[in-house]
């Protein structure tokens, strides 16, 4: 079982990914998901954590199903644990 800092870092991770494919900035994702630019990259690097809110405006901006989310945070989990050590 993984630790809540890993899940953390690979949520920052995949929000990354995500920004990337859709070649969204941080603030304008930051003003999709009520928050900062700034905040973002905080979440990016495993800073700061992101809100059960966000999330749920983080799948609706990216018409982004639950499974296909899930999925991305399983494939990112060990390079987040490798972050870690």
């Amino acid at each position: 079982m993984h630790k809540k800092a890993t899940y953390n870092i690979a949520i920052g991770m995949v929000l990354k990914e995500l920004q990337d494919e859709r070649h969204i900035d941080r603030e304008k994702l930051g003003e999709a998901l009520e928050t900062s630019g700034a905040d973002i990259t905080m979440i990016e690097n495993g800073d700061e954590r992101m809100t059960a809110g966000e999330l749920i405006l983080l799948l609706t901006t990216f018409d982004l199903p639950w499974d296909d989310f899930m999925q991305r945070i399983s494939k990112a989990l060990p390079q987040a644990e490798a972050k870690i050590r």
